[in-house]
Protein backbone atom coordinates (compact mmCIF):
# COMPACT_ATOMS: atom_id res chain seq x y z
CA UNK A 1 0.00 0.00 0.00
CA UNK A 2 1.13 3.56 -0.63
CA UNK A 3 -1.07 5.31 1.16
CA UNK A 4 0.09 7.95 3.46
CA UNK A 5 3.31 8.04 1.59
CA UNK A 6 5.24 10.96 -0.11
CA UNK A 7 5.68 11.04 -3.75
CA UNK A 8 9.71 10.77 -2.93
CA UNK A 9 8.60 7.80 -0.85
CA UNK A 10 6.52 6.22 -3.40
CA UNK A 11 9.08 6.10 -6.17
CA UNK A 12 11.51 4.58 -3.89
CA UNK A 13 8.82 1.68 -2.63
CA UNK A 14 8.10 1.28 -6.83
CA UNK A 15 11.78 1.12 -7.22
CA UNK A 16 12.57 -2.24 -5.08
CA UNK A 17 9.57 -3.46 -6.29
CA UNK A 18 10.31 -3.55 -9.58
CA UNK A 19 14.15 -4.60 -8.75
CA UNK A 20 12.28 -7.72 -6.71
CA UNK A 21 9.57 -8.73 -10.32
CA UNK A 22 13.21 -8.71 -12.26
CA UNK A 23 14.08 -11.20 -9.99
CA UNK A 24 11.64 -13.22 -8.95
CA UNK A 25 10.97 -13.74 -12.49
CA UNK A 26 14.86 -14.78 -13.56
CA UNK A 27 15.64 -16.80 -10.26
CA UNK A 28 12.25 -17.67 -8.58
CA UNK A 29 10.67 -16.69 -5.14
CA UNK A 30 12.86 -19.00 -3.12
CA UNK A 31 16.15 -18.32 -5.11
CA UNK A 32 16.13 -14.83 -4.84
CA UNK A 33 17.53 -13.37 -1.11
CA UNK A 34 16.87 -10.17 0.17
CA UNK A 35 20.25 -9.28 -0.12
CA UNK A 36 19.87 -9.53 -4.08
CA UNK A 37 16.67 -7.36 -4.12
CA UNK A 38 18.52 -4.69 -1.94
CA UNK A 39 21.74 -4.91 -4.46
CA UNK A 40 19.17 -4.88 -7.72
CA UNK A 41 17.32 -1.90 -6.30
CA UNK A 42 20.64 0.04 -5.35
CA UNK A 43 18.97 0.75 -1.74
CA UNK A 44 20.29 -0.28 1.93
CA UNK A 45 19.12 -3.56 3.05
CA UNK A 46 17.90 -1.10 6.08
CA UNK A 47 15.91 1.09 3.74
CA UNK A 48 14.70 -2.21 1.84
CA UNK A 49 12.99 -3.78 5.30
CA UNK A 50 11.61 -0.28 5.88
CA UNK A 51 8.87 -0.11 3.19
CA UNK A 52 8.87 -4.81 2.95
CA UNK A 53 9.82 -6.28 6.21
CA UNK A 54 9.52 -9.67 4.57
CA UNK A 55 9.88 -10.96 0.79
CA UNK A 56 6.18 -11.95 0.91
CA UNK A 57 5.36 -8.22 1.07
CA UNK A 58 7.30 -7.92 -1.90
CA UNK A 59 5.51 -10.56 -3.51
CA UNK A 60 2.39 -9.14 -2.70
CA UNK A 61 2.74 -5.58 -3.89
CA UNK A 62 3.86 -6.56 -7.07
CA UNK A 63 0.89 -9.12 -7.54
CA UNK A 64 -1.79 -5.82 -6.30
CA UNK A 65 0.39 -3.97 -8.88
CA UNK A 66 -0.64 -6.40 -11.56
CA UNK A 67 -4.20 -6.37 -10.58
CA UNK A 68 -4.49 -2.62 -10.16
CA UNK A 69 -5.34 -2.52 -13.77
CA UNK A 70 -8.31 -3.68 -13.96
CA UNK A 71 -9.91 -2.36 -11.38
CA UNK A 72 -12.96 0.53 -12.60
CA UNK A 73 -13.74 2.43 -9.38
CA UNK A 74 -13.94 6.25 -10.92
CA UNK A 75 -13.90 5.38 -14.14
CA UNK A 76 -17.43 4.89 -15.12
CA UNK A 77 -20.07 6.30 -12.93
CA UNK A 78 -22.67 3.73 -11.30
CA UNK A 79 -24.80 2.42 -14.53
CA UNK A 80 -28.19 3.65 -14.50
CA UNK A 81 -29.37 0.98 -17.29
CA UNK A 82 -28.72 -1.98 -18.90
CA UNK A 83 -26.72 -0.85 -21.51
CA UNK A 84 -24.61 0.72 -18.90
CA UNK A 85 -23.87 -2.40 -16.86
CA UNK A 86 -22.96 -4.47 -19.96
CA UNK A 87 -20.15 -1.64 -21.08
CA UNK A 88 -18.57 -1.68 -17.25
CA UNK A 89 -18.92 -5.54 -17.02
CA UNK A 90 -17.27 -5.80 -20.65
CA UNK A 91 -14.63 -3.08 -19.61
CA UNK A 92 -13.52 -5.25 -16.63
CA UNK A 93 -13.38 -8.48 -18.67
CA UNK A 94 -11.29 -6.25 -21.32
CA UNK A 95 -8.93 -4.93 -18.66
CA UNK A 96 -8.60 -8.02 -16.69
CA UNK A 97 -7.85 -10.49 -20.11
CA UNK A 98 -5.62 -7.66 -21.23
CA UNK A 99 -3.66 -7.43 -17.80
CA UNK A 100 -3.27 -11.44 -17.13
CA UNK A 101 -2.76 -12.26 -20.87
CA UNK A 102 0.42 -9.48 -20.90
CA UNK A 103 3.54 -12.03 -21.70
CA UNK A 104 4.98 -10.71 -18.54
CA UNK A 105 1.89 -11.22 -16.28
CA UNK A 106 1.56 -14.46 -17.92
CA UNK A 107 5.54 -15.42 -16.44
CA UNK A 108 4.36 -13.84 -12.72
CA UNK A 109 1.36 -16.03 -12.77
CA UNK A 110 3.55 -19.12 -13.51
CA UNK A 111 6.09 -18.30 -11.00
CA UNK A 112 3.54 -17.50 -8.15
CA UNK A 113 1.64 -20.36 -8.54
CA UNK A 114 4.09 -22.86 -9.04
CA UNK A 115 5.84 -20.99 -5.71
CA UNK A 116 2.89 -21.34 -4.20
CA UNK A 117 2.61 -25.20 -3.63
CA UNK A 118 5.70 -25.26 -2.36
CA UNK A 119 5.89 -22.54 -0.06
CA UNK A 120 2.68 -22.83 2.39
CA UNK A 121 2.86 -18.69 3.29
CA UNK A 122 2.70 -17.63 -0.15
CA UNK A 123 -0.48 -20.02 -0.97
CA UNK A 124 -3.55 -16.87 1.35
CA UNK A 125 -1.25 -14.28 -0.37
CA UNK A 126 -1.62 -15.57 -4.10
CA UNK A 127 -5.26 -16.21 -2.68
CA UNK A 128 -6.03 -12.97 -1.73
CA UNK A 129 -4.15 -11.06 -4.55
CA UNK A 130 -5.69 -12.83 -7.31
CA UNK A 131 -9.08 -14.71 -7.51
CA UNK A 132 -10.48 -12.88 -4.91
CA UNK A 133 -9.62 -9.75 -5.44
CA UNK A 134 -10.93 -9.73 -9.05
CA UNK A 135 -13.79 -11.80 -7.64
CA UNK A 136 -14.73 -8.71 -5.15
CA UNK A 137 -14.63 -6.21 -8.11
CA UNK A 138 -16.84 -8.20 -9.88
CA UNK A 139 -19.24 -8.68 -6.86
CA UNK A 140 -19.60 -5.46 -6.13
CA UNK A 141 -20.72 -4.64 -9.89
CA UNK A 142 -23.12 -7.16 -9.72
CA UNK A 143 -24.58 -6.03 -6.11
CA UNK A 144 -25.10 -2.60 -6.98
CA UNK A 145 -26.89 -3.73 -9.99
CA UNK A 146 -29.13 -6.20 -8.24
CA UNK A 147 -30.20 -3.26 -5.84
CA UNK A 148 -30.50 -0.91 -8.82
CA UNK A 149 -33.21 -3.85 -10.14
CA UNK A 150 -31.20 -3.55 -13.46
CA UNK A 151 -30.35 -7.86 -13.28
CA UNK A 152 -31.57 -10.19 -10.55
CA UNK A 153 -28.94 -11.65 -8.71
CA UNK A 154 -29.69 -12.04 -5.45
CA UNK A 155 -26.65 -14.11 -4.79
CA UNK A 156 -24.18 -11.87 -5.65
CA UNK A 157 -20.97 -14.17 -5.39
CA UNK A 158 -22.71 -17.22 -7.37
CA UNK A 159 -23.11 -14.48 -10.14
CA UNK A 160 -19.91 -13.43 -9.43
CA UNK A 161 -18.38 -16.56 -9.67
CA UNK A 162 -20.13 -17.65 -12.70
CA UNK A 163 -18.95 -14.34 -14.65
CA UNK A 164 -15.50 -14.36 -13.64
CA UNK A 165 -15.07 -18.48 -14.11
CA UNK A 166 -15.83 -18.22 -17.64
CA UNK A 167 -13.54 -15.36 -18.25
CA UNK A 168 -10.69 -17.35 -16.06
CA UNK A 169 -11.02 -19.82 -18.78
CA UNK A 170 -9.17 -17.67 -20.97
CA UNK A 171 -6.84 -16.34 -18.53
CA UNK A 172 -5.73 -20.03 -17.80
CA UNK A 173 -6.61 -22.32 -20.66
CA UNK A 174 -4.80 -19.75 -23.69
CA UNK A 175 -2.46 -18.01 -20.73
CA UNK A 176 -0.21 -19.81 -17.66
CA UNK A 177 -1.27 -23.28 -19.01
CA UNK A 178 -0.62 -22.51 -22.82
CA UNK A 179 2.62 -23.98 -24.64
CA UNK A 180 1.48 -21.26 -27.88
CA UNK A 181 2.32 -17.69 -27.84
CA UNK A 182 -0.46 -15.94 -26.05
CA UNK A 183 -3.48 -14.48 -27.40
CA UNK A 184 -6.16 -12.39 -25.51
CA UNK A 185 -9.64 -12.90 -26.49
CA UNK A 186 -11.74 -10.45 -28.82
CA UNK A 187 -13.26 -8.00 -28.19
CA UNK A 188 -16.32 -9.67 -29.81
CA UNK A 189 -15.53 -13.28 -27.82
CA UNK A 190 -15.93 -11.06 -24.12
CA UNK A 191 -18.91 -9.47 -25.37
CA UNK A 192 -20.51 -12.52 -26.32
CA UNK A 193 -19.23 -13.26 -23.09
CA UNK A 194 -21.12 -10.88 -21.19
CA UNK A 195 -24.33 -10.41 -22.74
CA UNK A 196 -24.71 -14.60 -22.47
CA UNK A 197 -24.24 -13.49 -18.13
CA UNK A 198 -27.02 -10.82 -18.19
CA UNK A 199 -29.17 -13.15 -20.45
CA UNK A 200 -28.74 -15.40 -17.07
CA UNK A 201 -29.47 -12.70 -14.79
CA UNK A 202 -31.92 -10.76 -16.61
CA UNK A 203 -35.18 -9.35 -14.31
CA UNK A 204 -38.31 -11.49 -16.03
CA UNK A 205 -41.38 -10.19 -16.48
Amino acid sequence: MTTGLSERQTAKREQIATAARKLFLELGYAGTSMDAVSAEAGVSKQTLYTYFPAKVDLLKAILDAELSQIELDGVLPQPQTLPELRQLLLRFAQRLTRSLLHPDSVALIRLVLGEAFRIPELRNTVRQALPLRALHAIAAIVGRADEAGLINAPDTDLAARMLLGTIMTYVALDGFLNIEPVVPPSDATLERLVDGFLTMVEVKP
